[in-house]
């Protein structure tokens, strides 16, 4: 049988899949975000005055055919209507330690969802169909804008977060 070799591309996928899996799992976010994409755009999809998260991935660096840096940018947006929290809903997060409009609170929570172990450990959990992964943590985008405004339409509101993770693939 022929060696298969690691295509550094193959598990930029399964990277979306774990963060929207554990976005959705994540009760503080979904009671903000009704809806997450694999997608980072909005046309053609109807929100209507909802809100929602984007997932992209990409590679940044590939140092050799083992050892690479994924980006991952996390948007969140929501419709200018919908950018103020209720009162019952700034209660509730600020008993939390989170604060701000929409925006601001999904991603405080976001944030903190992706620093927990449990991020890590599915994102190495969802990776090991393609092989024996050693990633590092997440951790916010040092080469880029760590958190810049993200204005995808007329009349929505949103800021996007980027993160950085290295991994190293073994052979199985």
């Amino acid at each position: 049988m022929p060696e298969q070799y690691y295509n550094p591309l193959s598990d930029l996928g399964k990277i979306k899949e774990s963060l929207i899996a554990l976005f959705y799992n994540t009760e503080d976010l979904t009671r903000l975000v009704p809806h997450c994409f694999d997608t980072p755009y909005i046309e053609g999809m109807t929100m209507g005055h909802d809100s929602a998260i984007f997932v992209e991935t990409y590679l940044t660096k590939a140092v050799s055919q083992r050892i690479k840096e994924v980006g991952i940018d996390i948007c969140v947006l929501c419709h200018k209507d919908s950018i103020g929290l209720s009162e019952s809903d700034k209660e509730y997060y600020q008993s939390k330690g989170i604060y701000g409009n929409r925006i601001d609170s999904s991603i405080q929570v976001i944030h903190s969802s992706i620093l927990a172990p449990r991020a890590t450990d599915d994102i190495k959990e969802a990776l090991s169909v393609f092989g024996k992964y050693s990633i590092g943590g997440l951790t916010l985008s040092s080469e880029k804008e760590p958190l810049k405004p993200y204005s995808p339409g007329a009349g929505f509101y949103g800021k996007c977060l980027s993160y950085t993770y290295q991994s190293f693939h073994q052979r199985k």
